[in-house]
């Protein structure tokens, strides 16, 4: 069974991956703040994701029977929905943070503040959507057999 306590241990290790990409991108692209965002968080997304698939399969997810690259390709299809989540919810959160309640951010010394905080409040809230998602795709037969196993129930 796996723990949301050791999911969050290996994901920290993926976000930080993520979030450090993500935050050297931004640094390179601030020239080009419209699309700075989301290429640097694909760019983090990819890196983490790497980082995620390994340790949570040998840390946290027990195995399905599936060989590596097959469980690579539905955790992929999984992280890629989480990434797109991750970029509505940053998008969003960029928005927010453009209203003039929080013109303060700009004092930050740093190059694109908003985006900065967006990314890193979308990473939070998707924590959970990722664990569950892994959970009962990524690391459970994929989605073949949830779909078998849910049409098997129907009948």
């Amino acid at each position: 069974m796996a723990s949301f306590p050791k999911y969050l241990m290996t994901a920290g290790a993926a976000t930080a991956v993520d979030v450090a990409l993500v935050q050297i991108c931004l640094q390179l692209l601030s020239l080009h703040p419209s699309i700075a965002l989301a290429c640097a968080m694909c760019v983090g997304a990819a890196g983490g994701m790497s980082v995620n698939f390994f340790l949570s399969r040998r840390f946290v997810f027990a195995s399905d029977g599936r060989r590596p690259h097959q469980q690579f390709l539905t955790f992929f299809a999984v992280s890629l929905s989480t990434a797109m989540l991750r970029l509505a919810i940053a998008y969003g959160l960029v928005s927010l943070l453009s209203l003039a309640l929080f013109a303060p951010l700009l004092i930050l010394p740093v190059s694109l503040p908003a985006e900065r905080l967006a990314h890193l409040g979308a990473v939070g809230i998707v924590t959970i959507y990722s664990f569950l998602a892994h959970r009962h795709f990524s690391f459970a037969g994929g989605f073949r057999s949830r779909l078998l196993t849910r049409t098997t129930m129907v009948s």
